[in-house]
This record gives C-alpha cells, sequence and structure tokens, in this order.
C-alpha cells in the first residue's frame, strides 16, 4: 500500500499519545515496556514516522494492553490502535520509512554536546584521517571503539573535538560529550558514566536494579540509533567499556592520558609532538604570520624549547600576544631560556604544562614515580635498558614492567638505534621530574 499523507500521520500520533497517557505512562516506560526507543515513540507520537511497520504496533498494543488490564481498565487501546493502522502499515518488513526531512527544532530530543570546534586546529593530517576512516567508513557500520591517547600536552582532545565535527554527518542521532575528569571534582564512576548517557539521549537514567543493568539498556538505545559518544580523559577502561555499542551504528570516541590496552576492538590512534613545520605553522596561527616571519630562527627555537606539543607553543602565542613589545627572541632568550623557571613561565590562565604533566604522573605508583625522578636526574638524555637498571638497582624483568609503566603513562619515550632500542625522557617531562627531585 501507498504511505499515509499528514494528517493521518498526525491523527495515529495524537492516538498513540492519548492512549499512552490514559494508560498513565510516560514516553521512557513505553519504551521500556515494549523494547522500541524513546525516539521511535517520540517520531510517531509527533507524526514524523509514516507508515509505522506491523511489528512496531503489535510491541505497542502489547504493551498499552497489558498496563491498562494490570490496573483493572479495558483493552480498548489495543482495538483503537489497530484500527487506526490497519490501512496504514508499511508494506515490507524493513526499517520504518522516515517522513519528509523537517526542520530540526530546538525541542527536537537530538543531543548536539559537542564542544566548539578548535579555530586554529593545526596539523595532526594522519591522525585526523585515522579516525575519520574508523568513524566514517564508506561502506558499513563505523569502528565501534577509536582511542586516542599520547604526551601531556599534545592535542589529544583538540583532535579528538574536531574530529568528532567532522563526523557529525555520520551520526544524525545526535552528539554526546561527557568529560571524564572534571576539574575539582572526582572522576566518575562507570556506572555515573551511563546514567550520563542515557539522560542525553532521552532515556531514563535511575530505574535500574545494578550498573550492569544500565549498561544492557545503553547498548539497547545505541543499536537503534547512530550517536556518537565523546568521551574526554579516560583515567581507566571502565569508563569507556561501560557504554561501547555492541550493535548498530553508533561510535564512542574516547581521549585517554595513558594507553588503555585492555580494551579490546579499540582503533589505537597516538599523538606526539608537532613536526617543526607543523610548530612554526601553529605558532604562526596563535601570534600571526608576520610576527613568525620577520624572526624565524627565533620561532624555530621558542617551538623547540616548548617541546614542540601544541599545549606548550599555546600557552608561549598567549604571552606574546599579552606582551606585544616581546619580540620572539625575548621569549626565547629571557623568558624560556632558564630550565629552572620554563614550566613556571608555560603557564598563562588555566593553561599550564605543568599541571598536564602533574595529571600524568600522578596514574603512576610510587615505585614508577621514584624511577622517573631517578632517570631525570642520572639517566642521561638517552638510556637503554641496562643503564636503566645499574641507575635503579634492579635485574631486567622488573627494569622493564617500571619502563613499561612510563611509556603506558607517555612520560618516557622508546627510540630504535643501531646499539638496539634505547628511551628518552621528553625534554618538558625531565625539567617536572628535576622540580620532583629538588622539592625531595
Amino acid at each position: 500500500m501507498g504511505g499515509v499523507d499528514g494528517s493521518q500521520e498526525v491523527a495515529f500520533g495524537a492516538l498513540l499519545r492519548r492512549c499512552r497517557l490514559s494508560a498513565g505512562m510516560t514516553q521512557e516506560e513505553l519504551a521500556r515496556a515494549s523494547t522500541l526507543s524513546v525516539r521511535a515513540i517520540s517520531d510517531l507520537e509527533r507524526g514524523r514516522t509514516a507508515s509505522p511497520q506491523r511489528k512496531s504496533v503489535e510491541l505497542l498494543t502489547s504493551a498499552l494492553t497489558q498496563r491498562q488490564q494490570v490496573a483493572g481498565g479495558r483493552d480498548g487501546a489495543r482495538r483503537l490502535l489497530e484500527a487506526a493502522v490497519m490501512a496504514r502499515l508499511s508494506p515490507g518488513p524493513g526499517p520504518e520509512r522516515p517522513v519528509r526531512p523537517r526542520p530540526l527544532s530546538p525541542d527536537d530530543g537530538i543531543p548536539r554536546e559537542l564542544p566548539p570546534d578548535v579555530a586554529d586546529f593545526t596539523g595532526r593530517t594522519a591522525e585526523l584521517r585515522e579516525v575519520r576512516a574508523a568513524l566514517c567508513p564508506p561502506l558499513g557500520p563505523p569502528q565501534r571503539l577509536v582511542l586516542i591517547t599520547g604526551h601531556p600536552g599534545a592535542g589529544r582532545t583538540a583532535l579528538a573535538v574536531h574530529a568528532a565535527h567532522r563526523c557529525r554527518g555520520a551520526f544524525p542521532d545526535g552528539q554526546v560529550h561527557v568529560d571524564l575528569a572534571p576539574a575539582g571534582r572526582p572522576a566518575p564512576r562507570p556506572d555515573e558514566v551511563v546514567r550520563r548517557v542515557l539522560r542525553s539521549l532521552g532515556a531514563p537514567a535511575g530505574a535500574y536494579d545494578s550498573p550492569e543493568e544500565a549498561s544492557a539498556r545503553l547498548r539497547a538505545v545505541l543499536a537503534r540509533r547512530r550517536v556518537l559518544i565523546v568521551l574526554d580523559d579516560a583515567v581507566g577502561e571502565g569508563q569507556i567499556r561501560c557504554v561501547c555499542p555492541a550493535l548498530g551504528g553508533s561510535a564512542v570516541l574516547a581521549t585517554g592520558r595513558r594507553r588503555l590496552a585492555a580494551l579490546p576492538g579499540a582503533r589505537h590512534v597516538e599523538v606526539g609532538a608537532f613536526t617543526a613545520g607543523e610548530a612554526l605553522a601553529f605558532l604562526a596561527r596563535t601570534v600571526g604570520a608576520e610576527r613568525v616571519g620577520r624572526a624565524p630562527w627565533e620561532a624555530a627555537r621558542v617551538a623547540e624549547l616548548c617541546g614542540r606539543l601544541p599545549l606548550a607553543l599555546r600557552v608561549a602565542g598567549c604571552r606574546l600576544r599579552a606582551r606585544p613589545h616581546w619580540t620572539l627572541g625575548t621569549l626565547a632568550q629571557e623568558v624560556l631560556g632558564e630550565p629552572r623557571t620554563r614550566l613556571r613561565e608555560l603557564s598563562a590562565g588555566d593553561l599550564s604544562v605543568r599541571a598536564s604533566v602533574a595529571a600524568a604522573f600522578a596514574l603512576l605508583d610510587d615505585r614508577a614515580r621514584w624511577a622517573l625522578l631517578r632517570l631525570a636526574a642520572d639517566g642521561g638524555d638517552v638510556f637503554g635498558l641496562e643503564g636503566a637498571a645499574a641507575l635503579l638497582g634492579c635485574g631486567a624483568p622488573r627494569v622493564h614492567r617500571i619502563l613499561g609503566d612510563l611509556l603506558d603513562c607517555h612520560l618516557l619515550e622508546v627510540t630504535e638505534t643501531e646499539s638496539g632500542t634505547r628511551y628518552r625522557i621528553p625534554a618538558l617531562v625531565r625539567l617536572f621530574a628535576l622540580e620532583g627531585q629538588r622539592v625531595v
């Protein structure tokens, strides 16, 4: 049979709403009882879905009739609904056909929670391409979990937000954003993350007997939608695993301070320092190309003193904009030139390189913290496994575990040389560790 016109859609939607209210049910309760999504019921009631499937009608009438019978009422809901849709059911077993696209209103129920895109986003071409290929494949569903990790201050969040904005079109049912390490507050538990996402999607967030039941409900909701969940600054696998979809076209894009290897099936994207060219391009975008062009050697020196890290370069740009009488040479020689005070100078407002490194340092246990301080003080610029073992006074198995912890938190780098695997502490991490040595 053919489709229905707008008046028939509205008539069915109004009837469904009257039956639901007569049964004393909210949309969330009807969704739970019928196993349909709140979004599907809302679309039906508002006339946004034409030709509902027979199966959907059967599930709705069964849920409403059961509710009325429990309440001592009659089965009028079933008869009314069936009469209203007899000539309007979709003839095929395929998905319900959406009505003609309409302008979205502010109350359409679709979450749009992404932070503003990064206006001066620079570089990361390969990483951005990898994230977009995973989330927006030309054929098939997206990769269900993409995880961005990297050095403190390397711009994990900036990459995730920029990529999420570029991929919005692949997730028409909304984008949810959750900060997993809010400043001044404890990190949310996995069950709190699940409830937060459920609320954003319009599903009930508190009527579950256990965190596992809430996660199962979230998976059911995500299986019928195409939603992108952006989780920023995860400190553990549990915060991510609890919201990962199992079916359908939804996906999770998460950032983490450390490598989260215990997440099967994740696409791992790692970010480090900028290349020399990217660092200069980013500095030019923050302080002006003309200013950098007048002093290219000084600009390159500033970039190196900042470890070519986006956060440090952004702070340097803020300092230069706040001091228009400074030259790039002034910043390089007189402000950042002294190693003992460099981290103090790389701070502007709520941006702080020291705080970024400290957050990663806090993830280490006492043994790994002591090892980092010792290696920074006496390990030299580059060292091997044997040298680290001698310096730390322990055997190779234990050194492997310690260095592994430092690598997982991106406080150590690996480089392959002709003499074998070598390790290096990034320059700004070394300055942080040397500050700790002076304190202890």
